[in-house]
């Protein structure tokens, strides 16, 4: 009976598995495809936000409003130390309606190698966190801001060739993404009300702020080879060169890889190393600007990258 009651306890969202069939180019002995069988877990983003944003425990430390900080009484010297006094909060808060309450959402993935001694099982989570945490409290591990939400499928793929597999795993991910994901498209648009930290009742649209991912997944998440660039347009061979490069456009890259589909053949699509992934699942994300959401990723692009360290 003590566990029926902790069971009637609130909780967050609940989990679900979605099976997902995977046919590869490969064929078995009877000349028939084969396939593989792998899980997506996850839970509902939407759900997920709501519990952070009406968590009474961050209410000291939630924000609802863009605003711009100074270090001095003339305005002369900005501050940007947090997300909302950004200019990206500020430019999208000119684009919904008045009243508005932006949730920044702040996604994070890395896959994960479980253990080099029993096998090569590996795990590929997805987290979420707000904007509207102040970083202080966002980055406590205790604080719990950061919440799961998803295992995305972490197979080996092997009823793919060899030559086959990379793509195949490119177009898994942003399958599994996609799912994943797919509340936010309607909220991300319309908007839906929520009660946040502050008792009061606000119409909150979520929109994908910031990826956190090292660079093979910020390549993998733009749909472009690991030799090029997952942010601007630069030139394989001018990476590095102290020089501006103008961003990369998520209207192009859609346009270009829809073309691409079609059977056309755009030279946008080897010129900016672009994968054969037709549907990115940030391609109807309400307001997302995905090459402006990959934040710097200081182990593999600083420490490594810069300091070779």
């Amino acid at each position: 009976s003590f566990l029926q009651k902790v069971d009637k306890l609130p909780h967050g969202a609940t989990w679900s598995c979605k099976k997902i069939s995977v046919q590869g180019n490969r064929t078995d002995e009877k000349g028939e495809p084969l396939h593989e069988d792998v899980e997506l877990w996850m839970r509902d983003p939407v759900e997920c936000i709501k519990g952070l944003i009406g968590n009474p425990l961050f209410k000291d430390h939630m924000v609802y409003a863009p605003a711009r900080a100074y270090t001095d009484s003339a305005g002369h010297h900005r501050v940007i130390d947090d997300m909302w006094t950004a200019d990206w909060w500020c430019d999208k808060q000119k684009t919904l309606p008045q009243g508005a309450t932006i949730a920044p959402i702040i996604l994070a993935s890395d896959k994960t190698c479980l253990s080099q001694f029993c096998g090569d099982k590996s795990a590929w989570p997805v987290y979420l966190s707000i904007g509207n945490i102040a970083k202080e409290k966002r980055r406590q591990t205790s604080a719990r801001a950061t919440v799961l939400i998803g295992y995305l499928p972490a197979g080996k793929l092997d009823c793919f060739t060899s030559d086959a597999r990379s793509l195949a795993g490119y177009r898994l991910f942003h399958h599994c993404m996609s799912l994943l994901l797919q509340p936010l498209v309607a909220v991300g648009e319309n908007g839906v009300d929520m009660v946040c930290a502050d008792s009061f009742i606000h119409r909150v649209y979520p929109i994908l702020a910031a990826y956190v991912a090292d660079f093979p997944e910020q390549c993998l998440v733009a749909c472009c080879k690991e030799n090029h660039c997952p942010k601007c347009q630069v030139p394989v061979d001018e990476r590095g060169d102290p020089l501006t490069s103008q961003m990369q456009d998520p209207k192009l890259t859609k346009e270009t890889l829809e073309k691409r589909k079609n059977g056309q053949h755009p030279t946008e699509f080897d010129d900016y190393g672009l994968c054969a992934v037709y549907t990115p699942f940030w391609a109807n994300l309400p307001h997302t600007d995905i090459f402006l959401a990959f934040i710097p990723d200081l182990l593999h692009q600083l420490h490594k990258g810069i300091f070779k360290d």
